[in-house]
């Protein structure tokens, strides 16, 4: 957990099959050359009150601050900021950022998520952009767009 919290895209546990480790292998080699507007990716910018993401050039900038993501968190933002509003499961998230399947023990989405809430400067208990669905998953909000 520690290694993820600290920026690693994956781990993987002491005992492992070559199987395993030559499938995240590939799954990695295919993130690392998927262009940047890859299929289904925005070529323009999000806007989300003070926050503006661009898919197309794997950029995040808070107010006129570029925020220093790691190529998973940027793809988390981006998949939030493509379904603004809609809640994205944990599943669906892994399964699109990650590439592979979704394991019902597997909380590395939730690691993501908590660094990307610190890097936005975002409360878990009062969120300005990230909030938690219990028993459903995560949404990107409009904090402009919020009720007082």
């Amino acid at each position: 957990i520690v290694g993820l919290e600290l920026g690693a895209d994956d781990y993987l546990p002491k005992t492992f099959s070559t199987r395993e480790l030559l499938a995240r292998l590939r799954a990695v080699s295919r993130r690392a050359t998927r262009p940047p507007s890859g299929a289904g990716a925005q070529t323009t910018e999000i806007v989300v009150g003070s926050l503006r993401v661009n898919p197309a050039a794997r950029t995040a900038v808070l107010g006129d601050q570029p925020l220093a993501l790691t190529p998973v968190e940027f793809d988390l933002l981006a998949s939030l900021a493509r379904s603004l509003g809609r809640v994205k499961s944990r599943e669906q998230l892994l399964e699109e950022i990650r590439e592979r399947n979704y394991d019902v023990f597997d909380r590395s989405i939730d690691v993501h998520i908590s660094a990307l809430r610190r890097k936005l400067g975002d409360d878990p208990q009062n969120p300005r952009f990230i909030r938690t669905v219990r028993a459903a998953g995560y949404l990107l909000i409009n904090p402009a767009a919020e009720p007082v």
